[in-house]
């Protein structure tokens, strides 16, 4: 049978602020803080075909891309007949949520192939992620900045595990979905040697650290409720920027900063901070990546590499690769190929 690739889906990545409550003494935990973005991205292209074919990116790219086939397939009831040609793809365990857009990516490319008429809702539904946080979800199907409000402890988590582990949990309600600002540029630091947790030692972390103290929960819900929301709505980038740099020394954050693996990244932090034109930083997920925000009408993209580049040498920071993208407010695009 021959090639017949007749859609491209593209899905954009996502910064992971911090989770808000891992107390749960009010009776909800979890909650989440987060931000759509253009690249990295996810893209492929998929058409119907008599049995299962990957084709593009790297072997281990590839073997990602199988794996998500023959769990979507399951979810959805139908045979993986289907061709793949991978694009351009998340980096994995970099913070980015590269798993939740592959997964809904596939979902949807099946639910496409196989006219299956599922809602782009409805899939996010039975996805089996969102056990935790909601961004992900909310980033593929709205884009976006993005506040969701957690789980309940009586009716749906009844403890504190990463989504992989938490898959009868349900998604968490959304808070806040806006638009983020296109002036404002996005400054990223994806690390080559180092990855976020994820799996057994992603669990291991969160059983270890929780529940925290109920003052730093208070702490974080205040920077976010009192100084970071309002300085979005007023586009005040200095005090945002500001406001994700404190998020990084209480809660939950704090703790992914005091990880032993996390010490070599702290250099990178600190060029950050030392940057000009560069306002806040903050680890994203479980890390590796790193994130900061500038005012895209007053540095370019060059000018901003350039400068932190700099302050990477200055520091002898961890190698890495500098990415400067903008916000993605639309989430996923489905479109026939030409």
């Amino acid at each position: 049978m021959c090639s017949t690739l007749t859609h491209r889906i593209s899905t954009p990545s996502r910064l992971h602020f911090t989770l808000i409550d891992m107390n749960g003494e009010l009776g909800r935990i979890d909650g989440s803080l987060g931000l759509s973005i253009q690249d990295p991205c996810l893209s492929l292209e998929f058409g119907p075909h008599e049995r299962t074919v990957v084709r593009g990116g790297a072997p281990s790219e590839r073997a990602i891309v199988l794996a998500e086939i023959a769990a979507g397939s399951e979810i959805l009831q139908v045979e993986p007949r289907i061709e793949i040609h991978i694009r351009q793809m998340i980096p994995p365990h970099q913070g980015l949520g590269s798993g939740t857009q592959i997964r809904l990516a596939i979902l949807n490319a099946l639910n496409q192939r196989f006219g299956l008429n599922h809602p782009t809702s409805e899939l996010g539904a039975i996805s089996n992620r969102g056990g935790t946080s909601g961004i992900g979800i909310r980033a593929f199907t709205c884009g976006g900045f993005l506040l969701d409000g957690g789980h309940s402890v009586r009716m749906q988590k009844k403890s504190f595990a990463p989504s992989r582990f938490a898959t009868q949990a349900g998604q968490p309600p959304l808070l806040m979905r806006s638009d983020f600002p296109l002036t404002w540029g996005v400054a990223l630091f994806i690390p080559s040697r180092h990855q976020g947790l994820s799996g057994a030692d992603e669990l291991d972390f969160m059983l270890a650290n929780t529940p925290i103290p109920l003052d730093e929960a208070q702490s974080t819900s205040h920077i976010i409720l009192m100084l970071l929301l309002p300085a979005l709505r007023e586009l005040d980038l200095e005090t945002f920027g500001s406001s994700v740099s404190a998020l990084q020394d209480v809660g939950w954050k704090r703790r992914h900063w005091a990880r032993p693996d996390i010490e070599p990244l702290r250099s990178v932090r600190a060029a950050f901070c030392a940057t000009d034109g560069i306002h806040g930083c903050g680890l994203s997920s479980t890390g590796a990546t790193i994130f900061g925000f500038f005012d895209a009408t007053k540095f370019s993209d060059d000018e901003v590499s350039a400068n932190l580049r700099s302050e990477l040498r200055n520091e002898a920071a961890t190698p890495g690769r500098i990415v400067c993208t903008r916000a993605n407010n639309s989430g996923m695009q489905l479109a026939s190929v030409a």
